[in-house]
């Protein structure tokens, strides 16, 4: 596959393909922190979510809005033009901003924009055109929701859209003029009935009223009629112990995952609501800021039925407690470090002016990494804040980020944003395993 094709610069060991903003020597790149009024008050991090200043990627400035919402039908087969990311799997419900400055790209969004404003994100890796069921063929929908243009800049193009719905490829191919054209199938959202429902007692139905997906959980109401709910499973009608069905009602698995959840990451009374209820967006959320491994990622797309999504999840939930460099191994943070900066929950994908996605976890606490450069407030991805390239001190791979308040009224003082290409989550074994494998 031709470079060309691809947004993301190939990887170098020059710091500044490492950076949320260019290089004191690449000053000609650089786009100014738009000025933003901050109340004197002191803004703790849930007033900072609640603001809705971080979500909005302000640092690419003032944009033109596009209104609608497109969903594609289901195991649909349809050709979408599609940009090939190094590092990057789109997650449905997640926001992806991009700068671009490659003519043949700008030309084919400026297509989509005109048209239904749809287009696909692939991910790239050296297996991709040779295996056509590979993992990597899984790719998502991406609809454009804000975009604009830099008038004295060399950065042409600059846009936010929404990640929706997965798809597989069943073809690609490159046009004449550079642009990729992939014809793909809609992945659907297979739920199973409920596996008790033919081996029930008639007399019990009053006791199957079920919360709707979106219930809030919290609610007296609702956890009232949860508990009725579950009483079902306390007189066995078949053969097999109610424990086993248990562990595949979509109901009871996405509620053991949000008290997992609540367990191993941070999340204040004020921001618990960052966690979606329904089944299928919380499956997705998980996958969006637990810092997976790309192939892990794909596998987690591929399944169809979110009740194995969520499961698969849960394992890995139950199993991570440390995050470690991918390089050296060392520990650098604990789950329990994570916090969010975001609406979206604390793993966010950012752009810098070239064109570089970093998808970046929020931790309070961070151990074994240095500050390499001053700090700068450049092209911040959070406004207020100034942040330093560091790397990991026994390896020096590069980690992320330390992003430190540039005024005395924003809470917290400084925090780290590590790089999810940078981590790998080091899991529990149990006895007898050799090795982690997804749970599917």
């Amino acid at each position: 596959m031709e470079e060309d094709q691809i947004l993301v610069p190939e990887e170098s060991n020059d710091e500044s393909s490492y950076t949320d903003a260019s290089s004191s020597d690449e000053d000609d790149h650089v786009m100014l922190l738009p000025n933003e009024e901050i109340p004197d008050s002191i803004l703790t991090n849930d007033e900072i979510l609640q603001s809705d200043r971080i979500t909005q990627h302000t640092y690419l400035g003032s944009m033109e809005e596009i209104h609608g919402r497109t969903l594609l039908e289901e195991d649909r087969v349809m050709e979408l033009p599609v940009i090939i990311h190094v590092g990057f799997v789109g997650v449905p419900g997640q926001t992806l901003p991009l700068t671009v400055n490659r003519p043949q790209v700008v030309s084919m969004l400026r297509r989509v924009i005109a048209g239904d404003h749809i287009f696909g994100i692939l991910t790239y890796s050296r297996s991709f055109d040779r295996n056509v069921n590979s993992p990597e063929k899984i790719g998502t929908t991406a609809e454009i929701f804000e975009y604009g243009e830099y008038s004295e800049s060399d950065i042409n193009f600059r846009l936010k859209a929404r990640i929706r719905q997965r798809f597989k490829v069943i073809d690609i191919r490159r046009q004449i003029d550079g642009t990729s054209i992939a014809k793909v199938q809609i992945l659907p959202e297979k739920l199973l009935p409920d596996s008790l429902f033919e081996a029930r007692s008639t007399s019990l139905d009053r006791y199957r009223s079920t919360p709707s997906a979106g219930a809030d959980f919290h609610s007296e109401s609702v956890r009232l009629q949860h508990q009725l709910y579950k009483k079902q499973y306390k007189i066995p009608y078949t053969p097999w112990p109610c424990w086993i069905y248990k562990s595949y009602d979509l109901l009871l698995v996405s509620q053991r995952v949000l008290e997992e959840l609540k367990r191993t990451i941070f999340v204040s009374s004020e921001t618990v609501d960052i966690i979606p209820r329904d089944p299928i967006d919380l499956s997705y959320w998980i996958i969006q800021n637990l810092p997976l491994e790309d192939s892990q990622r794909l596998q987690l797309l591929a399944i169809n039925n979110p009740n194995q999504r969520l499961r698969a999840e849960l394992s890995i939930l139950l199993k991570c407690q440390t995050l470690c460099c991918r390089e050296c191994d060392h520990a650098v943070a604990r789950q329990t470090d994570v916090f969010s900066m975001s609406k979206e929950g604390p793993q966010g994908a950012y752009v810098n002016p070239f064109g570089h996605v970093h998808e970046t976890l929020t931790v309070h606490k961070a151990d074994g990494i240095k500050v390499i450069t001053p700090p700068s407030t450049e092209f911040s991805w959070f406004p207020g804040y100034s942040w330093a390239i560091t790397e990991c001190a026994y390896c020096r791979n590069h980690m992320g980020w330390l992003f430190t308040a540039t005024k005395s009224h924003l809470q917290p003082e400084k925090f780290w944003g590590l790089c999810r290409g940078s981590l790998k989550p080091r899991l529990k074994i149990d006895d007898g395993e050799d090795k982690f494998t997804l749970v599917v």
